[in-house]
């Protein structure tokens, strides 16, 4: 059974621009009205929300049907896409969202146990009964959604579990099926991955232990090895219902997402368990998940990081099209980093999906009719992203995309590594200032003053390049603008026109400069022509102007 490397809608990539709903949102279907509008307040195409295992097997055995076709059906008439996502043994390290009939079953549902015996709101990921129940239920959603939207695809994704781990104060489980675990030999297939991956942060601390093989986990990997044995049971838990799933319907795309840990600066008492759920899939695990997983589609990481370095980090660790694990992000922060960030996630990395958390708190309230200043800056992405969706996948696989994004206050920054004759230099507008050529359209101050809200930060430049060959190039962009600058002689010497930037531009030679669409068949369609006084100066770049096409003499 092979994997996805793309979201397919009826034999297409899919570009999943959305928002996920607060949790409880989800519960109650005819209070989705902010929901549903926040989605198209900001552009999106995708609502990410929850399918709770309590709300859909209240009682053991009996599925609440209804509580899921209702969803699509208003999904379909809102004309939004959904990816549903399965709370059930896990929820943020916890298991809030497993049935009461599950709940009250100790015994049989095994609760992980602390050293000292004592229980904690976590079903163990070792034990098979619960394993078992959450699969059937898996099993159910999976066949609804294959027998009621196949044909329609309204359901373009689902997510397996949310946030898997221990949150308890522990790392490891200390019930006999935990003990037992941990005493057992660390299977063969993660030892080779070490040898397979030997600059991998996995082998490293195989070798620091003296690359055992045949071992148990705490021979095999030291201190690492008591959330290692967590880490590979959830992976397999995880993996095997994804399997069951996919085995009725393969081309639905699963994934699982991530809390992070802190990474290589790491975070609080940088403890598993306390200050993230032990074993999840975060950036010090993830080779156990990889070496383990067969049917998961990708793993995918809930980046809220407001630092740009570990935001990039974030990135960059997710993005790993090479092993057939995507980049697709199901959780961000609304405004910030992640707004830069997204481009550079798209352009450079490969992206195929990107969703903003809580898309309701994007609305104003009371009467949520009108975006939040961050909510602005999120509807300015998704529109660009959107209008530019014919190219994204096709550039990406050519490895023909570029993004300038800017960072802090700086002015701008230069693109280089082009086919052909031409560099780019992409100029950021300052946050008080005016554009400095635009249209009649455009001639207002675009920021008055940071983004309100937990992420507050100006709105950041940035554009997106794509080359479709040596003399025609796309553009998207915000707060932006683009002049187009020929190499210098291979000589060594330097023209005359190099000395004034704005001589140079106005004397560059160009066919045309258009802003435009593309149509149901991914024809480029103009929709203005720029020159003169509106082209002089530079491309300049807003979310509005629909994709701008160069084409150079």
């Amino acid at each position: 059974m092979s994997k996805m490397n793309r979201i397919m809608v009826k034999g297409k990539p899919f570009l999943s621009l959305g928002g996920q709903s607060h949790n409880s949102s989800s519960y109650v279907l005819d209070k989705m009205g902010p929901t549903w509008q926040s989605i198209k307040a900001i552009g999106g195409n995708t609502l990410a929300t929850p399918v709770p295992w309590d709300a859909f097997e209240p009682e053991e055995g009996q599925f609440n049907y209804k509580f899921v076709t209702d969803m699509i059906d208003e999904a379909r008439r809102q004309g939004i896409k959904l990816a549903f996502l399965w709370f059930a043994t896990w929820k943020n390290g916890s298991m809030q969202y497993c049935p009461a009939w599950v709940k009250r079953d100790p015994v049989r549902f095994q609760r992980c146990l602390l050293k000292d015996g004592t229980a904690i709101h976590q079903l163990s990921a070792h034990s098979r009964e619960s394993l078992e129940a959450d699969k059937k239920a898996y099993v159910e959603l999976i066949k609804l959604i294959k027998e009621y939207d196949s044909e329609e695809q309204t359901v373009i994704a689902v997510q397996v579990e949310n946030e898997a781990g221990i949150q308890g104060g522990t790392r490891r489980d200390f019930s006999p099926l935990g003990e037992a675990a941990f005493a057992e030999t660390v299977p063969a297939y993660i030892t080779d991955y070490c040898k397979e991956n030997p600059c991998c942060i996995l082998a490293g601390i195989w070798k620091k232990n003296g690359c055992k093989e045949g071992a148990n986990w705490q021979d095999t990997f030291g201190y690492y090895g008591a959330e290692a044995v967590t880490a590979h049971a959830i992976a397999c838990y995880i993996d095997e219902i994804c399997a069951a799933g996919k085995e009725i319907y393969p081309e639905l795309f699963m994934y699982l997402n991530v809390w992070l840990d802190g990474g290589s600066r790491g975070m609080g008492q940088n403890l598993a368990g306390i200050d993230w759920p032990s074993g999840c899939a975060n950036i010090h695990n993830l080779d156990i998940y990889y070496a383990t997983l067969k049917y998961i589609d990708t793993v995918a990481p809930d980046n809220y990081q407001s630092t740009l370095f570990r935001h990039r980090e974030i990135t960059d660790a997710y993005a790993n099209p090479e092993k057939d694990y995507p980049l697709y992000v199901p959780e961000s922060a609304g405004a910030g980093i992640n707004i830069g960030q997204m481009f550079y996630a798209f352009a450079e990395k490969k992206a195929i999906g990107y969703h903003i958390f809580g898309s309701e708190s994007c609305l104003e309230a009371p009467d949520f009719m009108n975006l939040t200043q961050w909510g602005q800056q999120i509807m300015h992405n998704f529109k660009m992203l959107s209008a530019a969706e014919p190219l994204i996948f096709e550039y990406q696989d050519k490895d023909r995309i570029w993004s300038a994004v800017q960072e802090d206050s700086e002015a701008a920054v230069v693109l280089d590594g082009f086919d052909g004759d031409y560099v780019m230099k992409v100029t950021f507008v300052g946050n008080d200032g005016d554009w400095p050529s635009s249209d009649f359209r455009h001639r207002i101050r675009f920021q008055e003053k940071p983004a309100e809200g937990p992420f507050r930060a100006p709105e950041p430049g940035r554009a997106m390049v794509f080359q479709e060959s040596e003399k025609v190039f796309y553009f998207i962009g915000q707060n932006a603008t683009v002049t187009i600058e020929k190499r210098p002689p291979m000589d060594g010497s330097i023209p005359f026109l190099y000395g004034n930037a704005t001589l140079m531009h106005v004397n560059l030679e160009s066919v045309s400069t258009t802003e435009g669409h593309f149509d149901e068949d991914g024809k480029y369609q103009v929709d203005l022509v720029r020159s003169g006084d509106e082209g002089r100066h530079g491309i300049w770049l807003r979310y509005d102007v629909g994709v701008i096409r160069v084409e150079m003499t």
